[in-house]
């Protein structure tokens, strides 16, 4: 599927909106699908968690007809307009719900991108933690989320976030305005804690957004016979 191609899967949006997801799709997509579709299995159950309008899920679902993806997103209008995207689709579906309380299913992989920092630190391992547990043996866990260098991506990105928030642009349903940026080694600490093998990628862009990627594989259990 071709970058453009994604807007008409949204004929319900206003032109504002399509905007938005045009220059979103533009500046912002193509690093991250790069390296979803480098680490992601190529069949299997995959979540998207914190989903937004199921634009990255589109994409990682066409790519593999073996995969089949479950788009999650607190923002209940985000996810109409998702589910009014779907068409004839038979591996894709997207639920309104939060991730802090949705029962996450087992599965083969699991990929939040730019959603963890609108989250508590606690509230975040507590996610995290039950990531882990849900991802099959051998399964991934992909993270796309905001670092603290250089200072002046973090200090922009930190006002832009802030700013999204107050406007609901985020949707009614996320009020938090603070931001909950881990410095990176030490959410590389809680992932390994929990139980995750840890590669770190920086995002390379020259936009004003100060990205990291984390990838972190659940090791498959080894039975020693006694």
């Amino acid at each position: 599927m071709k970058l453009y191609q994604i807007l008409k899967l949204y004929p319900s949006l206003s032109l504002v909106d399509k905007l938005k997801i045009l220059l979103r799709l533009i500046f912002c997509v193509r690093p991250i699908l790069a390296v979803l579709e480098k680490n992601l299995p190529r069949e299997g159950l995959i979540l998207d968690l914190g989903c937004g309008y199921g634009i990255i899920s589109h994409f990682i679902s066409k790519t593999c007809k073996e995969r089949k993806v479950i788009g999650i997103d607190v923002a209940s209008h985000r996810i109409k307009v998702a589910q009014s995207s779907i068409a004839q689709k038979q591996n894709i579906e997207f639920h309104a719900t939060d991730i802090r309380k949705y029962k996450i299913p087992i599965c083969d992989a699991i990929i939040m991108i730019d959603v963890l920092c609108l989250i508590p630190y606690q509230e975040q391992e507590y996610i995290l933690v039950r990531c882990y547990e849900s991802l099959k043996d051998d399964g991934i866990m992909i993270i796309k989320d905001s670092a603290k260098s250089p200072f002046w991506k973090y200090a922009y990105m930190n006002f832009e976030e802030w700013l999204k928030v107050k406007l609901g642009v985020y949707g009614k349903e996320v009020k938090r305005s603070d931001l909950y940026v881990w410095d990176s080694k030490d959410f590389m600490d809680v992932l390994i804690k929990i139980g995750f093998n840890i590669a770190m990628i920086p995002m390379k862009s020259n936009l004003p957004y100060p990205g990291v990627f984390y990838i972190c594989r659940k090791e498959r259990r080894i039975n020693n016979a006694t």
